[in-house]
């Protein structure tokens, strides 16, 4: 019966994630970060204009990446590939919904001892909970938050009505999904392209996970790849993303 119910409430976390993320739009969709209107194409944003004087922005890479100089990485899992963008610092309010993890005496759930972001989400986190400045990259300060350019994109310090990250994900496999090992399937339309058919990927659970066989921000979403909207690295027609790792 404990199973059941935890399987119900991660089933219905990623469901859950999309309708609050509803006002961020998907943005001009496309395989490739050249796609002008892309989300994570920076280059015509107004905090990414180019200056003379720093000899920065107007380019697409660089609010997040650099070749020389990089920001020495300090979180976990060394996830940081050439950064340039200033990380944060924030203390976050992490998931820890209906049993997940360990419950204890005050009746509360701890999520599998997460206190904080790692890993990649903390990159994405560095823009995204509204606490660093967009600009802040290359050594510079920035002056626009994302509450002031995308306040649908802003999800705060408080996390815990988000799907939860940087969670090992073997601790949750007894709880409803897939082993790392299970090979999921993807969305395929049907011969009329009016029904839905699923087909092996090929791919297993483990490769949405990071290096450290955390669940990430980056399991759901691709940074550099807006070809299915909100980021999404798969298509999520007939729920194919959320059904990749919780089982039915």
């Amino acid at each position: 019966m404990k199973k059941l119910i935890i399987s119900a409430a991660l089933g219905l976390m990623i469901p859950l994630m999309s309708i609050g993320q509803s006002t961020l739009g998907p943005g001009a969709t496309g395989s490739s970060l050249t796609v002008a209107g892309s989300p994570h194409n920076f280059s015509g944003q107004t905090w990414n204009s180019y200056n003379s004087t720093t000899m920065q922005g107007g380019q697409i890479c660089q609010p997040c990446h650099t070749p020389h100089n990089a920001i020495s990485p300090t979180i976990t899992g060394n996830a940081a590939p050439l950064w340039n963008h200033t990380f944060t610092t924030a203390t976050y309010s992490m998931y820890t919904g209906f049993e997940f993890g360990t419950l204890t005496t005050t009746g509360a759930y701890i999520g599998y001892g997460v206190t904080a972001p790692d890993g990649t989400s903390k990159l994405c986190l560095s823009c995204h909970d509204g606490s660093v400045a967009l600009g802040a990259y290359g050594g510079q300060t920035g002056t626009l938050y994302m509450n002031d350019v995308a306040p649908g994109a802003n999800l705060g310090t408080d996390l815990t009505n988000d799907h939860p990250i940087s969670f090992p994900y073997d601790s949750v496999v007894a709880g409803g999904v897939h082993d790392k090992n299970f090979i999921y399937s993807q969305y395929a339309a049907g011969g009329s392209g009016t029904y839905v058919t699923y087909t092996s990927s090929g791919k297993t659970v483990g490769s949405k996970l990071d290096a450290n066989g955390e669940v990430q921000c980056t399991s759901c979403h691709g940074p550099h790849s807006n070809s299915r909207g909100y980021q999404l690295s798969m298509d999520n027609r007939g729920s194919a993303l959320c059904l990749s790792c919780h089982k039915k």
